[in-house]
């Protein structure tokens, strides 16, 4: 891990889309994106060295729907696709700032589980909260940052910051969706986010 440190005069460029990329390399509509860091991790840690060479400062480690819910069916556990996508992001800042002599940094990428909270849906608050704390457990000692992406939900995003402030003291970036008129799925508009934050 590396000193993570933005103050909010500073300029900080992201990478792009791992899903896009990874289906251009031969992802079948079907599997888990984030299960090519075991089985092709070569390929992943190329589309993280591509965008740093196009200038990006961070890496969203290939993680984003990461979470026991979507590997339940899966042979692989949490722990282990976190590890091999933390390793394939930090091979690719290693190998560029080998090149170039200026640090880069990973961040965790933690999006939606994938299932709607109550009283919505069927996913209690805490039980979100365990989702999220398991990921973050089992990747903060690999990464410089934790980034909370996509959210549409505010009580997941908070969820989501809750495990992240409970299990590790890195960085934490949180990014929300909305729709044409500034709102979330739920109606709450962007300054409600930042209340909430």
């Amino acid at each position: 891990m590396r000193a993570f440190t933005f103050t909010r005069n500073d300029f900080l460029v992201l990478d792009g889309g791992m899903g896009t990329q990874l289906q251009a390399a031969g992802m079948q509509p079907g599997e888990i994106p984030e299960a090519r860091s075991i089985l092709t991790p070569e390929i992943v840690t190329t589309i993280h060295e591509n965008y740093l060479q196009a200038g990006a400062q961070v890496v969203y480690a290939n993680t984003f729907g990461l979470n026991r819910l979507k590997l339940k069916d899966s042979p692989y556990t949490v722990e282990e696709v976190a590890k091999a996508s933390l390793q394939a992001a930090r091979t690719a800042c290693d190998n560029v700032a080998a090149q170039t002599g200026i640090p880069r940094y990973v961040a965790l990428d933690l999006g939606p589980t994938g299932r709607l909270l109550k009283p919505v849906g069927d996913l209690g608050f805490e039980e979100c909260v365990d989702i999220y704390a398991q990921v973050i457990r089992a990747a903060a000692p690999l990464c410089d940052l934790i980034a909370i992406e996509t959210m549409t939900d505010p009580y997941e995003m908070k969820a989501a910051v809750l495990a992240a402030k409970e299990n590790c003291d890195l960085p934490i970036l949180a990014t929300v969706a909305v729709d044409e008129n500034g709102r979330l799925l739920s109606g709450l508009e962007v300054e409600g986010v930042v209340a909430l934050l």
